[in-house]
């Protein structure tokens, strides 16, 4: 029994990797039509897809899918990993590595966010807006004003706040929420690991 949980572990792992390279292709203009890409979208597209377009998972024009569907394979495939190792099925510890996996992939997320939200706070408090329409700059404050301004409304009473001002509000809470999610986690996988069943 223990060879088949971690056969199928195996099997989980190689299409986590094959969706990751699928998830690469699509960053590659043509990539997707070469014969590979046409292969790996047969086998990926129909898991991968999904994912897209569930509204929790986009933040902005940022599209989060693709790391939430790698995540939930690699939870499932460390669950059935602890199986064929422990040979018994654990309900504490399978919903420990359940919540585990899905924080890490929240934290990872919210800690990308979180560098893209620095280094646009110190991009505008270093650099003049120069040739602002169709830089980089103007490119990722599209995808992230929507979300910085949701964030921060609820700290500024409804009034207008500049962009620089609802950039640091967001990095704090985001911040803030790192902090005390990672806290709220580690003491909500101590309790349900000692579930006794």
């Amino acid at each position: 029994m223990a060879y088949l949980f971690q056969t199928l572990a195996s099997i989980i792992n190689i299409y986590s990797f094959l969706c990751f390279i699928r998830i690469i292709l699509t960053w590659i203009p043509g990539a997707s039509y070469s014969g590979i890409g046409r292969f790996l979208s047969g086998i990926c597209d129909p898991f991968l897809n999904m994912f897209r377009g569930v509204r929790w998972m986009q933040i902005g024009n940022l599209d989060f899918s693709p790391a939430v569907s790698i995540g939930l394979l690699y939870a499932v495939s460390t669950i059935l990993s602890n199986i064929a190792m422990t040979g018994r099925i654990y309900f504490g510890g399978i919903l420990a590595i359940i919540i585990s996996m899905f924080w890490s992939i929240f934290a990872s997320l919210i800690g990308f966010l979180l560098i893209l939200l620095i280094i646009r706070f110190i991009a505008i408090l270093t650099q003049k807006r120069q040739n602002y329409y169709g830089s980089f700059w103007s490119q990722l404050d599209y995808a992230l004003e929507p979300f910085v301004y949701r964030i921060s409304k609820f700290f500024s009473n409804g009034k207008f706040i500049s962009y620089k001002n609802a950039l640091l509000i967001t990095i704090i809470i985001l911040s803030l929420l790192l902090v005390g999610g990672q806290l709220l986690i580690n003491y909500l996988i101590h309790l349900v690991q000692h579930i006794p069943f």
